[in-house]
């Protein structure tokens, strides 16, 4: 009686391993989970289609329940290999997203990083990665999107890393304009942090900058690579303190929702300071 008992859980456990491994795998995709598919329910239909036997043979209770464990392990290993496989699978979409990165610029090495963490009290929206100093990140390293630059890497540990953004007072960025070539420092303001913005600064008087010109770093500092997209003009305005003219930008990735991004870990030029008259203090 017990001996068909334990057959019945058997046959339930079977049952139940199947369907929700069917419904996985068409919610996932038939390539891969076919073959766990098969893996995993080969032994298990195997020993339900031999249990009378088994019985017939005289197979012991601990046997049977020795071989369940098995298959209870089997299992697990065949879950975590589903794990694994969501996990690279979801780092080579990044990956491809960001190819064109590397294509473009050969001297850069990067790490491709996913935001685990914000701090809901960083007015300038800085977060945490999933990469550090095993990844060869640096602090300084910089950090950008496939839509341009994000910020730079503020502090390391071995596994993770803390990213300051350009909307912080603490970015100064050697910038132009793409198009006039005017230069300047794009820095952060907690004016502006709350819309997504920052400014460039320091810019001449009789400066040509127009609305919607794209503003690019210029290497100055060896912190960022030049020609790093920052974002687009916004408005044109005057200190009301000194009547300095500057201009906001709105870069054109969105630095308070950022979910991936890449650290420059090495590119041409890095830690060169350049000489410049009006962005000799900036990055």
């Amino acid at each position: 009686m017990k001996k068909k008992s334990y057959a019945k859980k058997i046959l339930l456990t079977t049952f139940i391993v199947l369907t929700v491994t069917a419904a996985v795998t068409a919610a996932v995709g038939r390539n891969f989970f076919s073959d766990i598919y098969n893996i995993a329910s080969k032994p298990f239909l195997q020993l339900s289609s031999t249990v009378t036997q088994d019985q017939a043979n005289g197979k012991s209770k601990e046997e049977l329940i020795a071989e369940n464990i098995e298959l209870h392990d089997e299992i697990n290993n065949l879950t975590q290999r589903v794990i694994d496989y969501d996990e690279i699978k979801k780092e080579n979409e990044i990956l491809k997203k960001y190819y064109g990165i590397k294509d473009d610029h050969p001297d850069y090495k990067i790490a491709v990083a996913g935001v685990i963490r914000r701090d809901p009290n960083d007015d300038f929206y800085g977060f945490t990665i999933d990469k550090g100093s095993r990844d060869d990140i640096k602090v300084n390293d910089p950090v950008i999107t496939d839509s341009g630059l994000v910020g730079w890497v503020s502090d390391v540990s071995v596994t993770t890393s803390h990213v300051m953004t350009l909307l912080s007072p603490e970015a100064k960025v050697g910038a132009m304009d793409q198009r006039t070539r005017d230069s300047g420092i794009a820095v952060g303001s907690l004016a502006f942090s709350d819309s997504g913005q920052l400014t460039l600064s320091v810019i001449s008087a009789d400066n040509k900058i127009q609305l919607n010109d794209i503003i690019i770093t210029t290497g100055v500092g060896g912190v960022y690579p030049a020609d790093i997209v920052i974002g687009k003009v916004t408005k044109l305005d005057y200190s009301q303190y000194d009547t300095t003219p500057f201009a906001v930008i709105k870069p054109y990735a969105d630095l308070r929702t950022v979910s991936d991004v890449v650290v420059i870990t090495s590119f041409e030029g890095q830690g060169v300071i350049e000489e410049a008259s009006d962005t000799d203090t900036a990055k």
